[in-house]
């Protein structure tokens, strides 16, 4: 286990819990090595934290959450994975949390590595948005929970998603 610095200060992760970008993103293609942070407090959004640079993080949520579904999976993937969004944080106080709804980010949970792809659309599906308060159960085992939130964390806890924590 190695102590990396992230973007909420320094966390151990094991070998086990790194993934690693096989389809890098466009303008990131530097940044290969992450680990998937999930803060309790903040419900089903998980961060992708760069191990390579540490203030780079992204904020992702299961697609249900904004109503997207996809039928396509990208070509890189040999085995069944899972999707996630990116969410755009508002950067007024009112403002509605947004998704990056045509660049999914595509986890491949037996392998440790994910990407992004570029859809050129996404499904709509006839249930309502999701309103799950954890990550999808296929990532949860690979996802590193920060014991210190509480201490080291409270000035993004204190702070809400839908208010700009990016």
């Amino acid at each position: 286990m190695k102590t990396y610095d992230t973007r909420f200060g320094p966390f151990p992760i094991a070998d086990e819990e790194i993934w690693h970008c096989i389809a890098p993103m466009p303008g990131f293609t530097n940044l290969q090595r992450f680990a998937l942070l999930h803060l309790p407090s903040q419900g089903p959004f998980v961060w992708l934290q760069s191990l390579d640079e540490p203030l780079i993080t992204f904020l992702l949520v299961a697609p249900e959450h904004f109503n997207l579904q996809y039928s396509q999976v990208p070509h890189f993937a040999k085995t069944s994975g899972v999707p996630m969004v990116m969410v755009i944080l508002p950067q007024t106080e009112n403002g509605a949390l947004q998704s990056n709804a045509l660049a999914p980010i595509y986890f491949l949970p037996e392998t440790r590595q994910f990407g992004q792809w570029i859809v050129e659309r996404h499904d709509m599906p006839t249930e309502p948005f999701s309103a799950a308060h954890l990550p999808p159960a296929k990532l949860q085992a690979h996802i590193v929970i920060p014991v210190q939130e509480t201490d080291t964390l409270k000035t993004d806890e204190d702070q809400s998603l839908a208010t700009g924590t990016a």
